[in-house]
């Protein structure tokens, strides 16, 4: 899709004095795209120049457009010596290269300067004119539209959700190339910038190509991160949820167009029909009246397109090459086609989404996270991203089955960060496994085992607190109780989550901030003996954070956390964490125990009083919290804390559901899901 850029130079305002005999600068401007450069006449003898100037016009392809930013250098013209630099400014063209964008940017941008910061403002017009091209191997992705934010955008309606999107590019980091010892720091400065405005530009073309492969239109929840790997190199990775999205017209478009007199129709935030049966075999419906579905039976990583690995997250689908389908027939077939293809290859699904329609989440298990310490001096090729790309894969691999250990088929509000201190890198990923109903996926493409689990119909407000794994084979120790709402399935205790806190929640009472920070010392080593003091420090790092959460938590009489975000920093004698996230009562699960000092106390009267005076303090402090954020849950008269309630129907004991016998109780359970486990002593 060739395109003409237009750009226009009106006027700058409050630049610095350059020409100290004048107090004045005479003012000129360099524009430059790609490797064409045209400059504006020097005015001369102003701070507040009006050039004024005529269009400028580059003729490009679509694919610089994507990846070239529009370069505006503002200098000061000096007669007997050097142009003086006074700013530059990076304009990015994408958001121009919507079909429903508009077509210019106009207005005041300010003028940077790496050494002195901001030096006045620049007035500009730019516009862009693209040519349609039906070319199918073309390398851009015009027309892709990206969003940070982790839920839909409000004046859009999701269609599909075809799943996780990633992409890495890697390249040499201009100050540590030889040229930098004989350049300026403005040059090396500049140098940085550009490339990573190219690199930014690039990474988000991929992203897009992925995303059409994928027949989507838009990537939401993106998150760009840049890595500073130093001599290894720069590093920009990305992860998203690919999407079509459909634009609401009008207020009614909100309103579910099929109706369906055996449902009731709600209005919610993602404004899907309640049909499930839109894609099934029978008339064709148009695409705005389809289901709002999920298909994650292609998520793309580099992996997928080569050999079927066991790092490969996502296996491939029977998808044919070329650009986005039409509405329509064609487009359902096409979804068919997924479907068949995703029961076949039994996908997991990834979502960087962190709020979901009502009835979305089916069950929740909770936060899964893996972290990794690396070298970075041990890359072979640090110019080529395939090493990075398996440490991810590797990561993600880890969060998979640690999600598959709770009984879940997904992980939604997924996130990746680093932490990079000289030649050591911590990368960490984080999550919360989940079970999605089945009817949001494209007809059936949940594994068959989670069908039957969801058959039940768990009632509103609680269905998500309900744990998804085998009570008699828990991946973990956990002191379960029978749902404090529906009486019918067990709860955890606490239940910790990346996602934010689901609409149809019975919550009671207010929420809040919760945050835990942690420090600690660590020897000054180099290289492997650095990595390995890191690594031995990180698990108990994450176990001290997450008991101080769970304090806290009980602190203000509460029992879940929503958005948990935990980040982890490493410096050059010190490792820092910090955990945060929002407290809530959810009416579903027990209430929580109260925070008992527990010690061997010296035969000292004086210590006793003083551990009798302190727990005193902390139950005065959890009744004021309960009084603050209103806190106080219906009695139940047959509650026993942190037991179970028990159902109508007789049961022998409380604390036994009836598949279980008094010597599995006792007995330790060394299976682990269908993997042997071992017991390590400490």
């Amino acid at each position: 899709m060739p395109g003409k850029l237009k750009v226009k130079i009106v006027a700058g305002r409050h630049l610095p004095v350059m020409d100290r005999a004048s107090d004045l600068t005479d003012a000129f401007v360099e524009v430059k795209f790609g490797n064409t450069t045209f400059k504006t006449d020097v005015y001369p003898k102003s701070l507040n120049p009006q050039w004024n100037s005529e269009w400028f016009k580059f003729e490009v392809d679509d694919e610089e457009l994507q990846d070239e930013p529009l370069q505006i250098t503002v200098l000061d013209h000096d007669t007997y010596s050097a142009n003086d630099a006074i700013g530059k400014v990076y304009i990015d063209i994408d958001p121009l290269l919507y079909s429903e964008a508009a077509t210019v940017i106009s207005g005041w941008f300010p003028i940077y300067d790496t050494i002195h910061g901001i030096r006045g403002e620049i007035n500009v017009v730019v516009k862009v004119d693209l040519f349609n091209d039906l070319n199918r191997f073309r390398q851009s992705s015009c027309g892709v539209k990206f969003f940070c934010t982790t839920s839909i955008p409000k004046c859009y309606r999701a269609v599909i959700i075809h799943g996780f999107v990633e992409e890495l590019v890697v390249n040499e980091d201009p100050e540590y190339q030889w040229i930098d010892r004989i350049r300026t720091p403005r040059a090396s400065n500049e140098a940085r910038q550009r490339l990573i405005s190219l690199m930014s530009g690039e990474l988000q073309r991929k992203i897009g190509l992925k995303v059409l492969e994928m027949r989507g239109n838009a990537v939401v929840g993106y998150l760009q991160c840049f890595d500073l790997e130093g001599e290894s190199g720069l590093v920009v990775r990305a992860i998203g949820t690919a999407c079509t999205l459909d634009k609401l017209s009008n207020t009614s478009a909100f309103l579910p167009t099929c109706s369906s007199p055996s449902k009731e129709m709600k209005e919610i935030p993602f404004n899907e029909d309640p049909n499930p049966n839109t894609h099934s075999s029978g008339p064709s419906t148009p695409l705005k009246n389809q289901t709002y579905s999920f298909s994650p039976s292609k998520s793309y990583s580099r992996q997928s397109s080569s050999s079927d690995t066991d790092l490969s997250l996502t296996p491939k689908t029977g998808m044919g090459s070329g650009s986005a389908g039409k509405e329509g027939g064609p487009f359902k077939t096409l979804l068919r086609q997924q479907t068949q293809s995703a029961l076949e290859q039994r996908e997991f699904p990834f979502f960087t989404l962190t709020t979901f329609p009502p009835g979305f989440l089916v069950h929740v298990g909770g936060v899964v996270s893996a972290r990794s310490v690396k070298l970075l001096d041990r890359i072979h090729n640090p110019d080529e991203p395939e090493t990075r790309d398996a440490w991810w894969a590797e990561i993600r691999q880890e969060i998979k089955s640690h999600a598959k250990a709770l009984g879940c088929h997904a992980v939604v509000g997924y996130s990746e960060s680093t932490s990079i201190c000289e030649e050591v890198c911590i990368l960490s990923a984080s999550g919360t496994a989940a079970v999605l109903n089945p009817r949001f996926l494209q007809d059936g493409t949940v594994e068959g085992c989670l069908e039957q689990r969801i058959e039940e119909a768990s009632p509103p407000g609680c269905g998500f607190c309900h744990i998804p794994y085998d009570e008699l084979n828990m991946p973990f120790p956990a002191h379960l109780t029978y749902c404090y709402n529906c009486r019918k399935q067990k709860v955890p205790d606490v239940l910790f989550t990346t996602i934010d806190l689901p609409v149809e929640a019975i919550v009671i009472g207010k929420g809040c901030l919760i945050q835990a920070r942690l420090c600690r010392l660590k020897k000054k080593a180099q290289a492997e003996a650095n990595a390995t003091s890191i690594s031995n420090l990180l698990p108990f790092m994450e176990y001290e954070v997450h008991t101080q959460l769970m304090n806290k938590l009980k602190l203000r009489g509460m029992n879940a956390l929503f958005g948990l975000r935990i980040q982890i920093t490493v410096g050059e004698n010190m490792l820092m964490g910090l955990a945060s996230a929002t407290g809530v009562y959810l009416a579903a699960l027990p209430t929580p125990g109260g925070i008992q000092i527990a010690g061997k106390t010296p035969n000292d009267g004086t210590y006793e009083q003083h551990i009798s005076h302190m727990q005193k303090k902390i139950n005065d402090t959890i009744a004021k919290n309960k009084e603050l954020y209103e806190i106080n849950p219906p009695e139940l008269p047959e509650e026993i804390i942190g037991s179970p309630i028990p159902e109508p129907r007789q049961r022998s004991r409380l604390l036994r559901s009836q598949s279980e016998s008094s010597d599995e109780v006792t007995e330790l359970d060394l299976s682990h899901g269908k993997k042997d486990a071992f017991v390590l002593e400490v």
